[in-house]
């Protein structure tokens, strides 16, 4: 899946915007004809649930020219989009369809839960249908180092096709890149040892480059990125139903929440 056309979303409640920089930046960097870019500016609902903490969000013309103007200065063609919505989530994914995007671009937190994600961006995540590119503050927007979060153990077919799409997808991110592909499959016990050569049947890598750890995923996957000093980690998210939404959410809201990169989630 090649990601040309980006769905950027910018919290007008945010002073600084995450993800409008890193399309920025990444113009700048790999602008090519076919790029298109749709600026999506509104709010999370989340940021006014706190009557005790109002906020005033005022914002005018010369405000839109200022926030845009970066935009214009890459080259590349953009529509822009103001939206006042009660389902944050679903008007996201709506403006996805509508504008036939590859990716959906967002800061990690809201402006008033600057330190984690707010149960909105995480369903957002997990019900998205194109994958979900998380921006964390202060991140380097280079990349050079990818690493690929898999589960190569899993007996879930579901689960198997999932580990392939993201293997993929890191394929594809490292070529575009012309970056280092790594790979991490963390494991609880020796009984539950992962098969390298599973990773190997999809895509084109050395084994040394796969990293199998005992331990916690949130904790393995955290610790390897910082060694590598991966700049994107991709992961699968899966998107369920029930319980087992509620099981899948702790799990890989746990790995996001350690990371201070990146992250490119898929369902």
């Amino acid at each position: 899946m090649t990601l040309e056309k980006f769905l950027v979303v910018v919290d007008s409640a945010h002073s600084e915007h995450l993800a409008l920089n890193r399309v920025v930046n990444f113009a700048g960097r790999q602008r090519h004809a076919d790029m298109r870019a749709h600026v999506f500016v509104g709010f999370e609902g989340e940021d006014l649930s706190e009557t005790d903490q109002p906020m005033d969000i005022i914002r005018g013309r010369e405000w839109l020219d200022e926030l845009l103007l970066p935009m214009e200065n890459t080259g590349i063609k953009f529509t822009a989009e103001l939206f006042w919505t009660q389902d944050w989530e679903k008007s996201i994914i709506n403006a996805a369809r509508r504008t036939k995007a590859d990716v959906i671009i967002i800061p990690k937190s809201s402006a008033t839960t600057r330190t984690s994600m707010t149960d909105s961006i995480w369903s957002l995540l997990r019900n998205s249908e194109i994958p979900v590119l998380t921006i964390e503050l202060g991140a380097q927007a280079k990349r050079e180092n990818i690493l690929v979060a898999v589960n190569m153990q899993t007996t879930d077919d579901e689960y198997d096709a999932l580990n392939r799409k993201v293997l993929l997808q890191g394929q594809m991110v490292a070529e575009f890149y012309a970056a280092k592909l790594h790979v991490v499959n963390a494991y609880y016990d020796s009984e539950d040892y992962p098969d390298r050569d599973k990773v190997k049947r999809i895509i084109d890598i050395d084994r040394q480059d796969i990293h199998v750890d005992m331990g916690k995923p949130e904790e393995i996957i955290a610790k390897l990125a910082n060694r590598i000093q991966a700049d994107l980690v991709i992961m699968g998210t899966m998107s369920r139903r029930g319980i087992r939404a509620t099981l899948r959410k702790n799990k890989s809201e746990k790995v996001i929440k350690n990371l201070t990169v990146d992250v490119l989630t898929l369902n």
